[in-house]
């Protein structure tokens, strides 16, 4: 049973990739600007890029054949709501040569790329997130972009320990910016070099100084999803002796039943912004019950026989944390699961029962099946899946301690869900 659900889970893996290969076009209505100045409108292949692209797909009718535009070839484009402008800037390029800097002194780089545009007016503002992941913030001035200047680096102090501390030239930069603003130095004093940050110095300036800006793009925050999740879950348990003793071997010879029961819960699913939400962090307030039960007769001479009987597992109240990635199909989005549970029994199985007949005679006894056993468990979670709009189904396989707690016996519990959601 457990290979058949890895092969089902890496069948539906494989296809989830194929499709995503032959997927990936996101086409929006949209603008570019050539060299010349001249504009053209059309559809732009839109990626909600989490770093800045080189290059955009580009055609003017949904029918036409889409171009690659690099820097070079084009001096801006446009999107929704984000516009793009090719430049040739500094960019901070220490923390890529140099690992972890222990200089305050910048290294840059010469670079040809596209600009975001986060506000544009009087004072401008735009950024530029490379490949190492680094953010670069630019203000325009004099007909110039310049970057402003940001970066931390490692110090050491009087006893020779390390500390992490920062080279905020960027405040005085801003400071010379921002200097028709009254008041400026009191909203410089803790500002951060950040996206949040610097939109809120620009939003000060402009309304202080009643200057009119032509576009000022709000910074996408961490959005929250709830919802419920729930569905048909099967337990796959056996034991595993680490030790030739032969103490467990009996343990190691049981062949459980394959219960299906009820699991389900709550859901909290935190989408990243950018990357058209793509990238999130799902939790689960989840329950499940994994009891496993095993039943044999043995029949000896003279009508008499034993009827043995195991019950084993609990019902589980768990917090699942997974990094959940989603990608577009048409109407559809496939997504993938991965992460890890943490669960508490609040109700224990744990019994043998064993009934002797014999002359028409009966005894019975009931014991523990396990005398040590752990309530908490820890495991591993992938699944993959559909969402249709507010609608899911997806399957999970669930890899856990178990509730042996002896340190020679190990419980591999292995559960395999068919889960349906609905997001609020």
């Amino acid at each position: 049973m457990k290979t058949t659900a890895i092969k089902f889970v890496s069948v539906i893996f494989l296809m989830t990739i194929s499709l995503m290969i032959y997927s990936q076009e996101n086409y929006v209505k949209g603008f570019i600007i050539k060299q010349n100045g001249d504009t053209l409108n059309g559809f732009v292949d839109y990626r909600n890029w989490s770093v800045n692209p080189k290059q955009v797909q580009f055609k003017k009718s949904v029918s036409d054949v889409a171009f690659d535009y690099r820097v070079i070839d084009i001096k801006a484009f446009g999107a929704l709501d984000e516009i793009y402008k090719s430049a040739i800037v500094q960019v901070d390029n220490s923390n890529f040569i140099d690992g972890v800097s222990n200089s305050p002194v910048f290294r840059f780089r010469t670079d040809t790329i596209f600009l975001q545009t986060l506000f544009q007016g009087t004072k401008s503002l735009y950024f530029y997130k490379d490949y190492n992941a680094q953010d670069n913030f630019y203000k325009f001035d004099n007909g110039q972009y310049e970057l402003l200047e940001y970066k931390t680096y490692e110090k050491k102090d009087n006893m020779e320990h390390e500390f992490k501390t920062e080279n905020k030239r960027f405040v005085g930069q801003l400071r010379v910016y921002f200097q028709d603003c009254p008041n400026i130095d009191s909203k410089l004093k803790d500002i951060t070099y950040t996206n949040k940050g610097l939109e809120n110095i620009y939003k000060y300036y402009y309304s202080q100084t009643k200057k009119e800006t032509f576009m000022s793009r709000a910074s996408e925050k961490i959005r929250a999803e709830f919802g419920v999740i729930g569905g048909a879950s099967m337990i796959d348990l056996k034991f595993k002796t680490a030790t030739s003793s032969n103490i467990f071997y009996n343990f190691t010879t049981i062949d459980f039943e394959n219960n299906i029961s009820f699991a389900g819960g709550v859901t909290l699913n935190l989408i990243f912004p950018r990357n058209n939400g793509k990238l999130s962090f799902y939790n689960e307030l989840f329950y499940c019950s994994d009891v496993s039960n095993y039943d044999y007769k043995e029949y000896y001479n003279n009508g008499y026989f034993q009827l043995h009987s195991i019950s084993i597992g609990g019902y589980y109240i768990k917090l699942n944390n997974m990094l959940r990635y989603k990608y577009p199909i048409g109407n559809l989005f496939c997504f993938g699961n991965l992460g890890i549970c943490n669960g508490l029994s609040f109700k224990e199985v744990n019994k043998a029962i064993g009934v002797d007949r014999y002359d028409n005679q009966t005894a019975i006894i009931e014991k523990k099946f396990l005398d040590n056993t752990n309530r908490y468990e820890q495991g591993w979670l992938l699944g993959v899946g559909l969402m249709y709009k507010r609608y899911s189904i997806e399957f999970r396989t669930e890899i856990c301690s178990g509730m042996s707690n002896y340190p020679s016996l190990s419980s591999l519990a292995n559960r395999y869900d068919l889960l349906f959601g609905f997001k609020f």
